[in-house]
């Protein structure tokens, strides 16, 4: 596991609204801002939150914990905000980077939910961590984990996720929260190498559904902060993994396995809560 230098503080506000590529949410939680996992892919390297950290470090070697996320998010909570709240939880940041077992910030924050259930909570990690709130997950009426499974292949995570969690201990994480009875959905953000039918067959008895995404469509820019990950495809033999559309054939194969329903793509896959038992986006956008 990279070591990251941890900077504490105090942050003005915890939720941020919303819109872009999650447009069918309301506001974004980020109870840590940096990350503590060093995935090679990860577009949030090219955006402002790294260009412009204080700290002068580069990605994954700096996290920094709102050490006051859970105080904030209850006083939006008096504020009736969550109520009306459609989260994602996080965009820019993993909820459960290591440090998350000490801290319990984004433990904290599912608390506060605990009480005052948002209309909609998808909590976007990597880390089997996740499991130890599945009672605080399955009281919530509208939530479910979108747990990140980029590829089948353990040799492939290697050298793509080093400091991430194993595939196997991804899927056995994505198998107790179903059996707590929390929604799963596997997000395939980016898809990276491998067999689409091991995978899909992997996949089918521990998540409701899957999210296929790829390096053009998911990082936000067209492929453009990706360019360091497309490159090392390429190096390393993948460079059919490099080019646009690279992602429909695989598609295709898991919609074969899993069945059209349960497999959604990008964008509009990530932002259709349906899963979740919630409706269109309305006039939520008007949430706090």
């Amino acid at each position: 596991m990279a070591r990251a230098q941890v900077f504490p503080r105090a942050a003005r506000s915890i939720l941020t609204r919303t819109g872009g590529y999650l447009s069918g949410f309301t506001h974004t939680l980020q109870p840590y801002a940096g990350c503590q996992f060093s995935c090679r892919y990860c577009y949030v390297r090219e955006m402002a939150v790294q260009r412009a950290n204080p700290f002068g470090l580069p990605w994954s070697e700096w996290i920094a914990p709102k050490t006051n996320a859970p105080q904030l998010l209850a006083r939006d909570a008096a504020r009736g905000v969550l109520a009306r709240a459609r989260i994602f939880c996080a965009s820019a940041t993993d909820p459960y980077v290591p440090l998350e077992r000490k801290l319990a910030l984004t433990r904290g924050c599912l608390e506060v939910m605990h009480a005052h259930p948002p209309a909609a909570l998808v909590l976007q990690t990597r880390s089997p961590l996740v499991v130890r709130d599945a009672a605080l997950l399955t009281a919530l009426p509208h939530a479910g984990v979108s747990l990140t499974v980029t590829t089948v292949d353990e040799a492939v995570r290697r050298v793509f996720e080093p400091d991430s969690p194993s595939v196997a201990r991804r899927l056995a994480a994505l198998a107790a929260l179903r059996r707590a009875g929390v929604r799963t959905q596997a997000a395939l953000a980016p898809l990276l190498p491998g067999d689409p039918r091991r995978l899909a067959e992997a996949l089918d008895p521990v998540a409701d559904r899957v999210v296929v995404d790829d390096f053009f469509r998911g990082d936000g820019a067209g492929g453009r902060r990706s360019g360091a990950a497309l490159r090392g495809l390429r190096e390393r033999g993948f460079g059919a993994w490099a080019e646009p559309g690279y992602a429909a054939e695989a598609t295709a194969v898991l919609r074969r396995v899993l069945g059209r329903e349960r497999v959604v793509e990008s964008q509009a896959g990530f932002n259709d809560l349906s899963w979740l038992g919630v409706g269109a986006v309305d006039d939520g956008r008007r949430a706090g």
